[in-house]
């Protein structure tokens, strides 16, 4: 069976000079960065390190971290691909979880519970090991614990190769052609599944530092300019990040379409109108979307170019995996269940973490007469308001198409009766009036939920509209309902929607 580093040192004996990745300012061409790899492999050894070892990646600059995974293959070690922003306090738990051996950090501080804490530093001066020791498992990546505490997810090399082919077939790829820009960070299947797909192709990365959630217009605008410098075919963005460059830098991503083939997004459903923005301003792009998880990566899939009319749906399941939707009442959703070459292992420390493998979800979805699925939002993130269920994500949709608006959550707070009253957090321009934005809002809802005809709907339009100056979310976008809840708990400054039109 071929592994990840098989097809590296494929490359290396192709094409050894070719360039293969860049931070903006250093270049690795593929003999470069199997060399960096090779030697920093002894450093793991000589630092007692070896085959089935966990080991922690912590690191801010992505080279660094890709040479770390990459030696930690090499060895047969199994590395723990973590965020260079998580804290000490998350380092500490991660360490203690799975029970690793040492973390590569240049930054951490905490209590390493007897674990080795390796600086990454250059060894040039080291013999390079060559010889590949392999691992069934590749890595493990934490899940987001937006619900629940995060676990280990535990993927296989057979799992990357798989999904790797997925996200190829899905972009449409070329060998040896592409120019592609990481912007999300390693620690996620996204930024770390482009990269494989990069090295199995034999294609260039840029490799964007820093921290793209927090990409403020001046951090978009660099942005755009890199891709437009670097002659990009590909990118990996979010949903997030695409609305706020069609809102404020259309001119400047229609200069980057002009080399752009392909464009992908995950984590979080689409607007139809954001979509269809994206592909009348860039006609020839190959804009897709995926849904998956940490456990199940790139299960369902939308070539939304080639599907007018479903361009917002979650799509279909990708070739190879199976979706089914379990119902829990009578009508057409339910928990989504996922089973394929995709699908984790298991979560480390639980054995039974499958059901004659299949993976439950946590999300609830449906799925429509074409075969199209739409994923609804998360089981545990239902509102239940007097016994009535609100999917969170069906008012943020809305109300996320008023332009007056940069971002916006629904979240509950508890009232001193004990019941749960539905509020909407918004972002917006301070210059804007908030009683008119209050009225543009609850009539594009009243609006959506024929308000106007029954008033079967009108638990779902939130009673209180508060305006903050952020929405907290994961690294990955997802809000974070509970702190957003904690957030306005004690703010009296908001307005009743039942005041508004």
């Amino acid at each position: 069976m071929p592994t990840i580093l098989s097809h590296l040192k494929n490359r290396v004996r192709e094409i050894p000079d070719k360039i293969f990745l860049s931070d903006g300012a250093q270049t690795w061409s593929f003999k470069d960065f199997y060399n960096d790899m090779a030697r920093f492999s002894t450093f793991l050894l000589n630092s007692g390190i070896g085959n089935g070892d966990y080991v922690l990646i912590h690191l801010d600059r992505k080279i660094e971290h890709l040479i770390v995974y990459a030696a930690l293959l090499n060895i047969g070690a199994i590395s723990v691909h973590t965020y260079p922003e998580r804290e000490d306090a998350y380092i500490e738990f991660a360490l203690k979880h799975t029970h690793a051996k040492a973390v590569v950090s240049n930054k951490f501080a905490g209590d390493s519970n007897g674990a080795k804490i390796l600086k990454f530093m250059p060894c040039e001066n080291l013999e390079p090991t060559n010889n590949e020791d392999p691992n069934e498992i590749a890595y493990i990546m934490f899940t987001s614990g937006t619900t629940s505490s995060p676990k280990a997810v535990i993927t296989t090399q057979k799992n990357v190769l798989f999904v790797t082919d997925t996200l190829i077939k899905l972009s449409g790829m070329k060998e040896q052609l592409e120019r592609e820009i990481i912007l999300l960070p390693l620690g996620s299947t996204g930024g770390l599944g482009h990269f494989h797909a990069c090295l199995f192709l034999g294609n260039y990365a840029r490799l964007y530092p820093g921290f793209y959630a927090n990409l403020n217009a001046s951090g978009i605008d660099t942005f755009l300019n890199t891709l437009i410098s670097e002659k990009a075919t590909g990118v990996l963005l979010t949903p997030g990040l695409i609305g706020a460059m069609l809102k404020n830098h259309q001119e400047k991503l229609k200069q980057a379409g002009k080399t752009l083939r392909y464009a992908l997004a995950n984590v979080m459903p689409m607007k139809r109108e954001t979509i269809t923005t994206l592909l009348q301003l860039l006609p020839h792009l190959n804009f897709c979307t995926y849904y998956g998880s940490t456990e199940a990566s790139r299960s369902i899939i939308n070539r939304c170019q080639e599907n007018p009319g479903f361009e917002h749906m979650s799509g279909k399941p990708a070739e190879g995996v199976a979706v089914k939707i379990v119902h829990q009442n009578d009508k057409n959703e339910g928990e989504l269940y996922i089973k394929g070459p995709n699908v984790m292992a298991r979560y480390l420390h639980e054995e039974e973490s499958l059901n004659d493998g299949w993976f439950a979800t946590g999300d609830i979805g449906s799925v429509d007469n074409n075969g199209f699925i739409q994923v609804l939002g998360r089981v545990k993130e239902i509102i239940n308001i007097d016994g009535l269920k609100v999917f969170p994500h069906e008012i943020e949709t809305i109300v996320s198409g008023c332009d007056k608006i940069d971002d916006c959550g629904i979240c509950t707070i508890e009232t001193p009766s004990s019941a749960q009253e539905l509020c909407l957090v918004v972002v917006a321009d301070p210059r804007h009036k908030r009683n008119l934005i209050c009225n543009t809002v609850i009539a594009m809802l009243k609006k959506h939920f024929k308000y106007d005809i029954t008033d079967l709907y009108h638990y779902k339009i939130p009673t209180r509209l508060y305006f903050e100056t952020r929405i907290p979310r994961t690294d990955l976008g997802k809000i974070k309902r509970n702190e957003m809840s904690n957030m306005i708990t004690t703010h009296a400054n908001f307005i009743v929607t039942k005041e508004c039109t």
